[in-house]
């Protein structure tokens, strides 16, 4: 069987760090997408092909639960799918070998093509992949608890999984942690509330800033939990805002939640509204509009919202103007797809399968 998969990217509307500790967070799925490709190997062996890390035909071997790669340096580059087909090997998912191409493109900056924009590639390629397999060996499709668990492994435990939660269910959600277990409930976005995407131009690491924030955590618990209870305040209040319908306090909202990240920044030491952030923050002021930066900050993206489309508008040109990026992102309502056809024939046509 042959399998086409794909997964939506995340923006992070409110909830950043805070998730983490119990707090509501709004995340959208973007038109943004990671697809694969699976195919029969002419081989047996495992063999991926990845565009956008100038790999191709990287051949490995599954032997005792562990894949070995013929280039251990192209094994390096690829630790996601190391992590991703040793885990569904050790479950007893894997039965052979497939070649599998992996199409994260999308994600990447059109200006300069070795930079990550920062939204989700690598939930949505790990969403897409195990659709993928799942699909293949004729399992049932991937459900959110257990990718959840599965990407907190591969991360040594840390990370919310919301961004897993937007790849894998599409939409507008309001995703939280109870009791260590993810629940994500779909909305919508108020129609009066106009959304604009910027890319600060620099790449950031979200893992960097997360080991930041664990260590100043440990140093300062008191401030942690100050710090993390004002955000939770303040992201409670968006969620609600967003499930009322009500635009304008869902717009005061996430100018609230983006003071809060700024305090948690100057606390710990994590640079989440980082210089070339604060230069779009002083252009929204100027405008009339509300900046945010999403997820971990200190680069990537930010977000822009306003009643006054008009004032928004203005905006983006201001932004264009500096010489910073407006992205052309909407809300995609598809989560994981996934379809198959019979390798017998290739013309046939694909059939959803999720």
């Amino acid at each position: 069987m042959d399998v086409r998969t794909s997964a939506p990217g995340k923006l992070v509307i409110a909830g950043d760090y805070a998730v983490l500790e119990g707090a509501p967070a709004v995340v959208m799925a973007l038109n943004r997408r990671a697809q694969v490709t699976i195919v029969d190997s002419a081989d047996g062996d495992f063999c991926i092909d990845a565009p956008e890390l100038d790999i191709q035909q990287a051949h490995a071997r599954l032997e005792s639960g562990k894949l070995c790669w013929q280039d251990a340096g192209v094994g390096e580059r690829l630790n996601l799918v190391t992590a991703v087909l040793e885990h569904l090997a050790g479950q007893g998912m894997l039965v052979d070998g497939f070649h599998a191409h992996l199409d994260t493109q999308a994600f990447f900056s059109a200006y300069r093509r070795r930079d990550k924009l920062g939204l989700g590639s690598s939930a949505a390629l790990v969403v897409a992949l195990v659709g993928a397999i799942h699909a293949r060996y004729g399992h049932e499709p991937p459900n959110l608890e257990a990718m959840l668990a599965m990407h907190r492994q591969m991360q040594g435990g840390r990370g919310s999984g919301l961004d897993i939660a937007a790849s894998l269910m599409g939409g507008l959600l309001v995703y939280r942690l109870q009791d260590g277990r993810p629940h994500a409930v779909q909305t919508s976005w108020p129609r009066e509330l106009a959304l604009c995407c910027v890319w600060s131009g620099r790449p950031a690491s979200t893992g960097k800033a997360l080991g930041q924030l664990a260590q100043w955590r440990r140093n300062h618990p008191a401030d942690y939990d100050k710090l993390m209870n004002e955000l939770t305040v303040e992201a409670t209040a968006v969620a609600a805002a967003l499930q009322a319908d009500d635009a304008r306090a869902m717009a005061d909202g996430m100018a609230a939640y983006a003071s809060g990240l700024e305090r948690l920044g100057q606390a710990s030491g994590i640079d989440i509204v980082c210089a070339e952030h604060r230069s779009v923050a002083d252009m929204a002021d100027d405008c009339g509009v509300v900046y945010k930066t999403c997820g971990a900050g200190g680069g990537d993206v930010g977000i822009a919202c306003a009643t006054d489309h008009d004032r928004l508008k203005h905006f983006a040109k201001q932004v264009d103007s500096a010489g910073f990026y407006v992205l052309g992102v909407n809300i995609d309502v598809q989560g994981l797809a996934v379809e198959t056809s019979a390798p017998s024939n290739r013309r046939q046509s694909w059939t959803t399968y999720a």
